[in-house]
This record gives structure tokens, C-alpha cells and sequence, in this order.
């Protein structure tokens, strides 16, 4: 019997340049444990979800398609005039541009800024728990995804120890930037980043999609709504609050409400499809259950990947700022903060560790034994926090990983994220080497 094909199976339209004759999403190679998730969570919501592996964000992509198109006056240069200006700054935009500025500049009546306001202050409250977390949880469980890590594997960046420092260290500033207080304002530069990191995507993915090394029926779409939706719920959500409750950081329900607020609505500038992002805490949990279950264990690549991570993160910290708490610092040596990086991801990420080859050092009780002592000075602390207390937490968290992350004095505006041409053609030279992928397992099938 053969395997039902997109056009019957999909139910919802698949993404430009997506080829025909693809499987559905559920029947991609990617998908793993396909008859658990069914059982698990019910066909149409499986169906619904994998499905979008075939979707991608098509608003910045048709209008980086018609950046190239001859006939059609648009460019880089007028997207940035827009975004700093709004789109009636130019004089005679592209429809693709008008369309994607339109999507960009609709606020949804689910966003309340001040919500935004106190995710952004609670994300960081935990002090120099929050870029840990950040770096070794939630970087770490997402360079620990198959799937989702295919298509920042092509310019074999992190694969480079000269260049994974770099790339590293633009990652953190769009984090930063998004998840500080008010950043998420139309103007603000939480929001410019979001949106220059959509376009950046949509350059990317059209690379991949013309690439004879990328497997569509393996993979689906290049940096597709399904491993989007899953990197603001999945890991800057769950995976992030998680770990700062692992540490004895008391996240109230409110506070992860607001959390998961922020984290949708950077999910909603960077563009994922609005009927699969995240509505809520228990929505953002279940969705990024389903992700972690499908998906393919973690393969060499993944683990050259997390220990070059921690190898940059370790021997030269970034910008030689430290972000560990003085009395902890006094005494690390690189070889000491190596080995706590390993135990850190050990303790949160357990689920990990065998797939990543995670050493199991004995820092991996550092969590379990400053977790009380966290727990019982957050019970004497909070009562008496108020907003503008944790706001100065927040602030002076924030200033610290900004001052590791900083742009050099004479480095130019604009340079805070990759250089889109180097970026196009390291990705299109595939300098990661990444193969095709015949060896997946499908588990559970």
C-alpha cells in the first residue's frame, strides 16, 4: 500500500517551494515514536502539529523571494527603512513588504504589555541562575534536537571552534534583547532583532530549500512552524522555567503566565503560524511534550554541537565578563567550569545525557544541594518583593550578560546578528558537511 501523499494527507497548505510527492508530516522520516503520540495526545492534534513541519513562515519569505526577483523594486535596505520608519516611509514598497509589515505591526488583543512587562522582569529575577539556565538548559536542549538543529548545522559555524564562540554570542543578544522589559515594543530593540532574525530565516530557508543536500522527506521544511512553535514554548518556556524551579527559584503561577505571554508573543514577531503558537502554560506544556516525543535521538552532530558550546562558554567566557556568583567564581578554574556545565546539564537535562555524552561529573549535585538553601531564602524574600525589587534584580542581571555579549567599540550598526551574504554562502557551501539522512529509526511505528 503506498504512503498517502501531501496532497491528500496534508491538512493544512504546505509552504512555498515546498516539492510534491512529500508525505505528510506525520510520515516524514523525522518523526519518531508516531504510534505513541498518536495514542498519547489523539490523531487530529498529532495530524495538526506535524503537519507543520511542511508549513514555514511564508510572509518574509515571498518577500526575500522577491529581494531576487528583477522585476520587483525591493531589497534589505528598504526592509530596515521600514522597520526603523514604518512602511509608509517608503514610496512605493512591495506587496510581499506591505503584507509582511501589515503582519508585523498588528498587535493581537491577546497581548497586554504590561503582562510583557513582568514575563520579561520575572525571566531574569532569578539573577545569575537565568543566563545558566539559558546557556546550558535551554541552548543545550535545543542543540540536542535532530530535527530542529538541521538547518544551523549547514554553515558549520558551530561545528568550528573559532567561529561557535561568535555565533553563540549573537544568539545571546537576541535573547537578551527580546526578553528585557519593554524590548517588545514596536520600536523597541527586543523587537527590530525579532524581526531582522524572521528575515535572516527566511534567507536561510530559501538556501536550504534549493540545496541538493537538504532531505526534504526526511526533514520537511527549513527552519519550519513546527520547530518554532516548540523553540519559544518548548525552550524559552517550559524548558527555561523548569530549570530555575530545579534551582529553588519559586516561579509563581502569575509569573509563568506572563512568561509564557512574552514567549508567545516573540513567537508571533519572529513569525510562527499563528494556529500552532502556543495559547497558554498548559497549551505551551502539551505542545512541547508532543515535540520532545517525536523527535529523533540526538546524533553526532547534535553532541559536537552542545561540547562545543561548552568548551567556548568554558575556556574563554564571552566578552571575559563573568556571570557566576562571586564566591563561586573565586575558586573556577576553566577545567572546574567545564565540568559545572556538564553538571548543570546533567541535572537539567537527565533526559539528555546519554544521547549527548554528557560527563557525569560530580557538579551534577551542585543543583540538588543549593537547591534548599535557594527554596528557603526565596520563602523569607518574596513575601516582601515587589515589582520594582525585582525590576533592580532584573536590570543589573541583564546589565552583567550584557556586558558579556557586547558588540565592540568600533564594530558598526547592524552587526549585532550574522552578515546575511557570509551566512548565504557558508550555508549553501554546506561547511557542516551535513548528510542526508537514510539512518533514521522510527520508533515506535
Amino acid at each position: 500500500m503506498s504512503t498517502p501523499t501531501i496532497e491528500t494527507r496534508l491538512r493544512v497548505p504546505p509552504a512555498l517551494d515546498v516539492p510534491e510527492g512529500l508525505p505528510a508530516g506525520i510520515d516524514l522520516g523525522r518523526i519518531n515514536n508516531r504510534e505513541e503520540a498518536l495514542r498519547r495526545f489523539g490523531t487530529d492534534f498529532v495530524h495538526h502539529l506535524t503537519d507543520h513541519a511542511l508549513r514555514g513562515e511564508d510572509l518574509a519569505y515571498q518577500a526575500y523571494l522577491d529581494y531576487k526577483n528583477p522585476e520587483i523594486a525591493s531589497n534589505w535596505g528598504m526592509f530596515e527603512r521600514a522597520l526603523e520608519h514604518g512602511i509608509d516611509a517608503l514610496d512605493d514598497p512591495a506587496d510581499s513588504l506591505v503584507a509582511l509589515f501589515d503582519a508585523l505591526d498588528d498587535v493581537p488583543d491577546w497581548v497586554d504589555y504590561d503582562q510583557l512587562e513582568r514575563g520579561a522582569i520575572a525571566y531574569w529575577r532569578g539573577g545569575a541562575f537565568a543566563p545558566m539556565a539559558i546557556s546550558y538548559a535551554v541552548i543545550g536542549a535545543g542543540f540536542s534536537m535532530y530535527s530542529s538543529t538541521r538547518p544551523v548545522l549547514f554553515s558549520g559555524r558551530l561545528n568550528d571552534p573559532k567561529e561557535a564562540g561568535p555565533r553563540m554570542v549573537e544568539s545571546f543578544r537576541w535573547v537578551v534583547a527580546a526578553h528585557t522589559p519593554g524590548a517588545m515594543v514596536r520600536d523597541g530593540e527586543g523587537f527590530c532583532l525579532t524581526a531582522r532574525v524572521r528575515m535572516i530565516h527566511a534567507a536561510v530557508r530559501h538556501v536550504l530549500s534549493h540545496s541538493e543536500h537538504w532531505d526534504w522527506p526526511a526533514w520537511g521544511v527549513p527552519i519550519n512552524s513546527l520547530d518554532q512553535m516548540n523553540t519559544q514554548a518548548g525552550q524559552f518556556g517550559a524548558c527555561f522555567v523548569d530549570s530555575l524551579r530545579m534551582a529553588g527559584i519559586k516561579i509563581s503561577d502569575r509569573e509563568e503566565e506572563d512568561i509564557f505571554a512574552l514567549t508567545r508573543y516573540i513567537g508571533w514577531v519572529i513569525g510562527v503560524e499563528p494556529t500552532i503558537l502556543h495559547t497558554g502554560v498548559d497549551d505551551a506544556r502539551m505542545k512541547g511534550k508532543l515535540h520532545r516525543l517525536i523527535e529523533q535521538p540526538a546524533d553526532d552532530d547534535c553532541r559536537d554541537v552542545v561540547h562545543s558550546i561548552i568548551d567556548f562558554s568554558t575556556e574563554k567566557p564571552p566578552g571575559d565578563v563573568e556571570i557566576l556568583p562571586a564566591p563561586v567564581a573565586a575558586f573556577m578554574t576553566t577545567e572546574r567550569r567545564r565540568k559545572l556545565a556538564y553538571g548543570l546539564i546533567a541535572s537539567w537535562l537527565p533526559e539528555f545525557v546519554d544521547g549527548l555524552g554528557v560527563e557525569m561529573t560530580n557538579w551534577r549535585f551542585v543543583l540538588p544541594t543549593v537547591r534548599p538553601f535557594m527554596a528557603a531564602k526565596e520563602r523569607v524574600t518574596r513575601p516582601r518583593a515587589t515589582l520594582e525589587s525585582d525590576r533592580k534584580i532584573t536590570m543589573k542581571t541583564i546589565s552583567q550578560f550584557n556586558a558579556a555579549i557586547a558588540l565592540p567599540q568600533d564594530a558598526e550598526k547592524g552587526t549585532e546578528l550574522a552578515g546575511v551574504d557570509k551566512l548565504q554562502q557558508d550555508v549553501s557551501a554546506n561547511k557542516g558537511n551535513v548528510k542526508k539522512a537514510p539512518h533514521l529509526v522510527r520508533a515506535g511505528v
